[in-house]
């Protein structure tokens, strides 16, 4: 999966971009300011219907203008057939998207369309940042491979949802209780599952992305499921009655299942430099990739903001090496072109100079 055609308007200080894009790497530079990362933006609003640098996206819509609009031309490599994605963001919130002419409901088919990878300066908070980061990483590869996943963890969130609410009433109807606790144990249960299953066939795409780098030892992802599994939830809920009714929300359950990431058996957190905890992020991620492709036949998209200024040279390289081999089309930002000029002069490619929110095709 590439985009072939990238149409931007009014994302930050880009008002109207419209260009080509390669469908391998394209490699984005120019002063700060310049709209680099806006460009990579208004890709990620496009495949996540969200920024990834504000929650607000009415601040991302100009400031001259009431709404954004991205669209682009996407090409299935499976079908090598092309179409049309776009979204629109107005300043008063409104949301709006469609494929190939057709209404898309939700941010969640926008996700499906287009499967993307940031990395970015905050990425290594999937390492040192708290469980919810890596809650996320591994729904993502979850949701793109299981195609029941998406309606699973809508009822799981609805039904957590009305639990933590009766649990935040005054006097509590202990039948209503258990109805919503006896909904959502085997909701837990069953995102488990697909969970475990996801983490244990990604592990042999981890390990050869791991062996691609130098400075990394060996990698392994434990899965803590949420609770303690030499119970069943069933005992762990009621031995939490008091606590939950205490702290009025749920204490036990797949929304507090977190993954621990060792090297040679210490916690990666804990033990590795700062720039081995960007290097394994990023082994992480292509393993993912790796493991999309080998489920759909398809790749995924990667973003790559700033990329000289989070690897040194020789790790650039070994980035953009696996990068080909897996065949994903990536667009990659940094602010002078002579870091890019030898990573790339046997890699077809594209490059992009940004001068003032206009991208010139250099």
């Amino acid at each position: 999966m590439y985009l072939s055609q990238l149409d931007v308007f009014q994302v930050r200080n880009l008002k109207d971009i419209r260009t080509s894009c390669h469908p391998q790497a394209n490699i984005i530079f120019g002063a700060n300011g310049s709209g680099k990362t806006s460009f990579l933006e208004a890709i990620y609003i496009l495949g996540r219907g969200r920024s990834f640098r504000h929650r607000d996206l009415r601040v991302v819509v100009n400031s001259e203008a009431e709404e954004l609009v991205v669209s682009a031309r996407l090409v299935r490599e499976q079908s090598s057939t092309e179409h049309q994605i776009g979204i629109k963001r107005t300043s008063k919130g409104l949301f709006e998207a469609r494929l190939d002419g057709s209404s898309l409901q939700s941010a969640a088919q926008l996700v499906s369309e287009l499967p993307l990878q940031l990395i970015d300066a905050h990425s290594f908070m999937l390492l040192e940042g708290g469980p919810l980061q890596r809650r996320q990483f591994l729904d993502w590869g979850v949701f793109h491979v299981e195609h029941g996943y998406t309606h699973l963890w809508r009822r799981f969130q609805k039904t957590l949802k009305q639990r933590n609410q009766l649990l935040r009433h005054g006097r509590i109807d202990e039948d209503l209780l258990r109805t919503w606790t006896a909904e959502l144990i085997p909701l837990c249960e069953q995102i488990t599952q697909f969970r475990k299953q996801y983490l244990l066939a990604l592990s042999d795409q981890l390990k050869q992305a791991v062996s691609a780098f130098d400075g990394l030892g060996q990698v392994s992802l434990d899965y803590y499921c949420g609770w303690d599994e030499d119970r069943t939830l069933t005992d762990v809920y009621a031995a939490d009655y008091s606590r939950d009714v205490g702290t009025k929300t749920t204490s036990h359950g797949a929304h507090r299942a977190d993954i621990r990431i060792k090297v040679d058996g210490q916690s990666a957190a804990d033990h590795l430099s700062r720039g081995q905890i960007k290097l394994l992020v990023y082994a992480l991620k292509l393993a993912q990739a790796a493991h999309y492709r080998e489920h759909t036949g398809e790749s995924c998209l990667f973003l790559l903001d700033d990329l000289p200024a989070e690897l040194d040279y020789q790790h650039r390289g070994q980035v953009i090496s696996y990068l080909n081999d897996l065949g994903c089309q990536y667009f990659i930002t940094g602010v002078d072109k002579k870091d890019f000029d030898e990573l790339v002069q046997a890699v077809p490619h594209q490059m992009f100079h940004m001068e003032h929110g206009v991208a010139l095709v250099d």
